[in-house]
């Protein structure tokens, strides 16, 4: 029988990084610690049994820190996953990268990948100069769900510990921790155990997304409610001349009453996500009812991201910003992740 073919792309992240006293003086830090050194071809070696699950087509296409990937490294990804997906040359696709922005990723690809083939997005909390270095199992783990043809259905995957979460859901909870990825709302999809990957769940997905043809990024801000704020950073925004605006609300969309002289300017001049600053759980939207509430900001003109959080949300409304979609396709794209 065959093996499934999957393509691996190495953007960067601890999974490659060795100490820095290391020979390799290209990747050489001046401050200690450890660095990108690791390329993909000598991670997929140092995985045992790697070559019996797939035939592995393995790229190191960056080797930054994770904090450094940008959407134009996103899209770029996405076209060639996609034509590749088209061509029917690929079974599966995985991308390794730095854990930071790891979740921002795969909901990104999530957004804009409808495709048969699974793709499954990994790394590695530990780097490879640790005791027990996790980025070897990880890496295992992913290429075996992505080379199962079936779990392509759930949409883009996050496979760590060998846990199988939905990009919809799942976050980096922990610094450190091998087990630091997690989805609060529903918990992991799926599981890779004793050389299979078996989902216990297709989670349900919100509105798909083009690949955007345009290259500019328009500037949509992330601000987080706080205990005490008088709108200050807020109120600069307002007159900053941003394009869009998501806020991550307190608990189930509420922000202090200081924020909405502001908020008022800031939807005549561009959409303004509402989310919650808990992780999970859906924004409200007829339960509270005083001035700050989620009654009273959806009144205002905020819209609700629904169960996204405020990372995933920004994904979203900056990918619908570069589609040029107008206000009443940006309100039912995030209707549709109201459930």
């Amino acid at each position: 029988m065959a093996r499934s073919k999957v393509r691996l792309f190495l953007l960067g992240g601890t999974i490659t990084m060795a100490d820095s006293a290391a020979p390799d003086t290209a990747h050489s830090s001046a401050t200690g610690g450890v660095v990108p050194t690791v390329d993909a071809a000598a991670l997929c070696r140092a995985v045992p049994g790697l070559a019996d699950v797939a035939e592995v087509e393995a790229r190191t296409d960056l080797m930054i820190a994770s904090g450094n990937l940008t959407y134009a490294h996103a899209l770029a990804l996405a076209t060639e996953i996609n034509a590749a997906a088209t061509a029917g040359n690929v079974d599966g696709f995985v991308v390794v990268q730095g854990t930071d922005t790891l979740e921002e990723m795969a909901f990104l690809l999530d957004c804009l990948l409808d495709i048969a083939p699974p793709v499954v997005v990994t790394g590695a909390l530990r780097s490879a100069a640790a005791l027990s270095a996790d980025g070897p199992a990880n890496i295992l783990a992913a290429v075996t769900a992505a080379a199962t043809g079936d779990l392509g259905r759930a949409g883009v995957m996050v496979v760590m510990n060998d846990d199988i979460h939905s990009a919809c859901f799942v976050t980096k909870s922990h610094t450190g921790s091998p087990a630091a990825f997690t989805s609060p709302t529903m918990g992991p999809i799926g599981r890779v155990t004793e050389g299979r990957a078996t989902l216990y769940a297709v989670p349900r997905r919100g509105a798909m997304v083009n690949i955007p043809s345009q290259k500019r990024l328009p500037r949509v801000v992330l601000l987080s409610a706080s205990y005490g704020d008088d709108g200050f950073l807020l109120n600069l925004l307002a007159g900053a001349g941003c394009d869009g605006l998501v806020i991550e609300a307190f608990g189930a969309g509420h922000v202090p009453e200081a924020y909405l002289a502001s908020l008022e300017k800031l939807v005549k001049t561009g959409p303004v996500i509402l989310a919650s600053r808990t992780g999970s759980g859906p924004v409200f939207r007829e339960t509270y009812g005083y001035p700050g509430a989620e009654i009273d900001l959806i009144s205002r003109g905020l819209i609700p991201a629904g169960i996204l959080d405020g990372r995933k949300a920004k994904i979203l409304l900056t990918l619908l910003m570069m589609n040029k979609v107008a206000a009443d396709g940006i309100r039912a794209a995030f209707e549709s992740w109201t459930f």
